[in-house]
């Protein structure tokens, strides 16, 4: 896999659960579909000239999910707040550039104005094969759990994403849960892509599915933001580990930062810096959901 890149390691104990912000290339190498592309310099040249390659970055144009906490989400004045606009703001303002940041675009938009250099990064994204060829990963700088919710008065013991077969689910519309799970979704799962987005767990409460998929904190939050806390369970096994990453426009002049990027949350993730900034984005450890792994 190459040189191994030294992660911090950020935990948040509550509950029983926790929030790592290391890299995950060895559980991505377990999984069926994977092959430690993950580990490899993302800022490889491309195939093809920058479109703008003669031109200079002076302001950078991000978008990204609006309701991923602890990642990237707005508040209820629609200001983006998230670890990664945290980390972007302060590396954007230490080497005198602007930073235009703009959460409202869906994601499925955001992605084509990524591959066509309107945009110039995602604030925050897994990684898959198909998006390594297509764009520039930075190192990883958080990592979510993909996990399954279900309805408290209708649990079943979930240990392996197989458990899911034959049961009705539900995950957001857009984006990806990384090459595996995306895989066995379309292959083996009866899974609906659901464009409810904060409101996705109202597929739970209204009996229309019997799980929900979605990242472990951005469904915590969307559990605290609704108070329905009595009526959802969340099963704690989680079914991947997705490093989160920045992902840049080979199109865009400010794919040249990257490796200065890189640089930056190293040094983050050394000083204890980076954990901070996470855990003030995390939900409030007594507002957390209670996990389970059995039927009740």
């Amino acid at each position: 896999m190459g040189k191994k890149r030294g992660v911090a390691v950020l935990v948040l104990i509550a509950g029983g659960l926790s929030f790592s912000a290391a890299s995950n290339a060895r559980a991505l190498q377990t999984q069926p579909g994977q092959n430690g592309n993950l580990a490899k310099k993302a800022s490889i040249s491309s195939p093809f000239e920058s479109a703008n390659a003669s031109a200079t970055c002076t302001k950078l144009h991000i978008t990204g999910a609006a309701g991923w906490e602890p990642i990237s989400y707005q508040d209820k004045n629609g200001v983006a707040h998230g670890v990664s606009v945290d980390i972007l703001r302060e590396f954007t303002s230490s080497r005198g550039l602007e930073l235009d940041v703009n959460l409202d675009i869906p994601w499925n938009r955001g992605m084509l104005m990524l591959a066509s250099g309107e945009i110039d990064a995602m604030a925050g994204a897994y990684f898959t094969e198909e998006r390594d060829r297509e764009f520039t990963y930075s190192r990883p700088y958080a990592s979510d759990d993909i996990m399954v919710f279900q309805s408290a008065k209708r649990p079943f013991l979930v240990d392996h994403v197989r458990d899911l077969i034959d049961r009705r689910g539900a995950r957001p519309q857009g984006g990806s849960y990384g090459d595996f799970l995306d895989h066995y979704a379309e292959d083996y799962l009866d899974i609906i892509f659901s464009p409810t987005g904060n409101r996705i767990l109202d597929l739970l409460t209204s009996n229309r599915v019997d799980y929900v998929m979605l990242g472990r904190f951005d469904g915590m939050a969307n559990i605290i933001n609704d108070n329905i806390g009595d009526q959802i369970r969340m099963v704690e096994k989680p079914l991947m580990q997705n490093p989160v990453m920045f992902m840049f426009s080979k199109k865009s002049p400010c794919r040249d930062l990257v490796p200065e990027l890189d640089a930056f949350i190293e040094q983050l993730e050394q000083s204890g810096r980076l954990a901070t900034m996470t855990q003030a984005h995390l939900p409030k450890p007594d507002a957390q959901p209670a996990p389970t792994s059995t039927p009740e």
